[in-house]
């Protein structure tokens, strides 16, 4: 109403002043001739408690608190909500108001006290359930978040919304049916719903259905294209290494916005995985001229110089940058170089200009630790690290890997492995150091707890590669637990499907599962990817071996046989062709 807009935009002190200018000038006006019947009092209202309500005093303090609020006096505005619910406890319009102010005033708590008062006196009220069930979820109260949005389907079963905030929760706790089944119902009323196949992709990326993911993904593509829908599938692809993918999204990005950087970027490095340095090059020259950090375009460009052996060029390029302005990045790269053109006091002079602010820091110190052990001067390698150790504002996870490193160099595998544990105790969950406690352990042939270490990687980090295919090629190796060994390198698989080595173990997995054919198969395609690498030759030989292919089994044994570099291995596959003859 036009009156409540007006009076609402003026303090209750102004509403009184006019209530009682009002009431001067009835008092004062002449009485009519007749006086009129005395009206029969009607019963205050009653709450459902019994109490007596005012609605008058309710609307008048809710009415002063939404002026306090829109001038952000938000505990005045408390004050007023809390003072109409005195006059009416069951004020709806104040119930609904005061979490929203409470939440204002980061008072998440209490919030959540007060919309739980008000659902239980008005369960059907979905508006405060929704906002109750996002306090939860904020505070990482789940499971009180999932039965909320349970009780809204109930009451709303069609509510798309909650439906897919609940089969996305399902997956935050490892329901991954659950949550597809919660999100399909939309489906059978939508079947192109965006979100509902969006949020099915990103279900199945956790459960580890990278093919499925990809099909919806696909799908979701060809009926919404959007920017970010584009950069999240190019992530995805990327974390697969399917890069002519993603170097296919991201100039889908480039025909509508030439000028995209992030997307030309994303390009170009899609470009350098897959090969393409001079295509590259000439996208990274493009986008020069309209970046508004030509340096960092540079930068990118010497890159890709030094990964195409191209030192020349990328030294003069970084010599420039020099020149010009001092850069870690550009240190770090001519350091490169002169490790490359085999001048490591030149390297380790750039290398030593980096500040331990710079983020080429870290990568600057591994790089120490790799030409100071190339030159024999472990002790001074062992200092630098430790020296960073011994400093808790320094130290992180990767010197304690380093130092490892060095004494792993030097046989000193003890204190390897002590280095290892003692990292681990200031960072149990780094997925790095577990993974070489793992490998460490193994060299140590101490596979039980080596088997142990890589498990509890695949705790913390349930599509770590290395890891998955250690354990699936250890078990084949061992003869034990072979399906669960098919599962992982599978999945590993899935995750780098060009991957020589993983398809070398799922090979291994088959043939040990009996099944030759395909063993054969997937060796092959390792071979054709990695053709130097003597044990898959020798695993092919033992497939062919085992098919009655004595042929092919000697000529695959022989070509181990000249790629082992050690004796007692060249001797190991010498007797396998033996058996042969």
């Amino acid at each position: 109403m036009p009156e409540q807009k007006y009076f609402s935009r003026r303090s209750p002190f102004t509403l009184l002043l006019v209530l009682g200018l009002l009431t001067a000038l009835i008092s004062c006006a002449e009485k009519p001739q007749d006086e009129p019947p005395v009206p029969v009092p009607t019963p205050a209202p009653v709450a459902a408690n019994g109490d007596t309500v005012d609605i008058s005093c309710a609307y008048f303090y809710f009415l002063w608190g939404t002026h306090a609020e829109s001038n952000k006096k938000y505990s005045e505005a408390q004050e007023a909500y809390e003072k109409a619910l005195v006059c009416d406890a069951d004020a709806d319009y104040v119930l609904r108001k005061l979490p929203v102010l409470l939440i204002k005033m980061e008072k998440q708590h209490a919030a959540a006290q007060w919309l739980r008062e008000a659902i239980k006196k008005n369960p059907g009220d979905i508006d405060s359930q929704l906002l109750l069930a996002r306090l939860d979820v904020n505070s990482g109260n789940t499971d009180e978040a999932i039965q909320i949005y349970e009780k809204i389907l109930e009451l709303a079963p069609d509510n798309t919304t909650v439906r897919l905030r609940l089969g996305y929760l399902y997956s935050q706790q490892g329901r991954y049916k659950e949550g597809e089944q919660t999100i399909k119902v939309v489906l059978t009323k939508d079947p192109d719903s965006y979100f509902a196949l969006l949020y099915l992709a990103r279900l199945a990326i956790q459960s580890g259905d990278y093919d499925t993911a990809a099909t919806l993904y696909e799908k979701i593509l060809l009926q919404n294209w959007s920017q970010e829908l584009v950069y999240e599938m190019a992530e995805f692809y990327g974390l697969r290494e399917q890069y002519k993918r993603v170097e296919e999204l991201y100039s889908s990005i480039l025909k509508k916005e030439p000028e995209n950087e992030q997307a030309a970027l994303g390009r170009v490095h899609a470009l350098i995985r897959l090969g393409q340095e001079k295509e590259a090059l000439a996208e990274l020259v493009r986008v020069r001229g309209f970046s508004n950090n030509p340096t960092n375009i540079d930068l990118i460009i010497s890159r890709v110089y030094i990964r195409a052996k191209n030192l020349k060029k990328a030294n003069f390029l970084l010599g420039k940058i020099i020149a010009r302005e001092e850069s870690a990045p550009a240190r770090y790269m001519l350091a490169v170089i002169r490790y490359e053109n085999d001048k490591p006091e030149a390297a380790l002079a750039h290398l030593r200009k980096i500040n331990p602010d710079d983020e080429e820091f870290s990568n600057s110190i591994a790089l120490q630790v790799k030409i100071l052990t190339d030159l024999k001067r472990s002790a001074e390698a062992i200092t630098l690290v430790q020296k960073l150790i011994d400093n808790p504002s320094r130290r992180q996870p990767l010197y304690y890997s380093l130092l490892a490193g060095i004494y792993e160099n030097q046989e000193q595998f003890a204190r390897s492995v002590e280095t290892l544990e003692k990292g681990m105790e200031l960072y149990p969950d780094n997925v790095q150091l577990l993974f070489e406690y793992g490998l460490l352990l193994e060299q140590e042939e101490k596979q039980v707890e080596a088997i142990a270490s890589m498990e509890k990687v695949l705790t913390l980090q349930a599509d770590h590669v290395e890891a998955l295919n250690y354990l699936g090629y250890t078990w084949a190796e061992k003869n034990v637990h072979l399906d669960k060994a098919l599962e992982y390198v599978k999945k590993a698989i899935t995750l780098k499907p060009d991957n020589g080595y993983i398809l070398d173990s799922l090979g291994w997995v088959y043939f040990r599962m009996g099944d030759l054919e395909k063993a054969r198969a997937e060796l092959e395609r390792a071979i054709a990817l990695i053709p130097g690498d003597p044990n898959i030759h020798e695993h092919l030989g033992d497939v062919y071996q085992a098919g009655g292919q004595k042929e092919k089994a000697r000529a695959a044994y022989q070509k181990a046989m000249g790629l082992y570099r050690e004796q007692a291995q060249k001797d190991k596959v010498q007797k396998k062709i033996d058996d042969i003859q």
